[in-house]
């Protein structure tokens, strides 16, 4: 019962294109987790002139934190989800003893000094394909729990 960017998103494209239609993202983020460079398709019958889709969503989703980039025609099979290919993820720990203020709730303050090359090594044996199937959610959805980790 939360706002959500996919019902932000909705309601402009009802806005812009007067239909009720779902807006498939690429996959979800956590509360308080932000998504940079996310995905979503929706299926629209309206003709837009280059630009002007992403114009008017953006224009419509004023005062939300939310801003579409782009907004392009794509193949009929192209599915948000299913048709990513890759997915990254920028964790970021400060290591201070201060409290934070503009990165509160974007970054994990640690104020104990850590070993980042002891932290570098350990988490390189995470590289690779691995099963991930005791952290999926009972409703998972993903044809495999093998996931493949390249970079750490």
């Amino acid at each position: 019962n939360a706002p959500t960017v996919q019902g932000a998103l909705e309601t402009a494209v009802k806005a812009i294109c007067g239909e009720n239609l779902r807006v498939h993202g690429a996959g979800r983020t956590d509360a308080g987790v932000h998504a940079r460079g996310q995905v979503a398709h929706c299926d629209i019958a309206k003709h837009f002139p280059p630009g002007r889709f992403r114009d008017g969503l953006n224009a419509h989703l004023r005062p939300n934190p939310i801003g579409v980039l782009a907004a392009d025609i794509v193949p009929d099979d192209f599915e948000a989800r299913f048709s990513a290919i890759k997915r990254h993820y920028l964790y970021r720990i400060t290591n201070t003893r201060a409290n934070l203020a503009l990165d509160i709730g974007r970054v994990w303050r640690v104020p104990r000094a850590l070993d980042a090359d002891a932290m570098h090594k350990a988490a390189q044996r995470l590289l690779g394909k691995h099963d991930f199937t005791t952290f999926r959610d009972t409703e998972c959805q993903a044809k495999s729990p093998e996931k493949t980790l390249d970079q750490l």
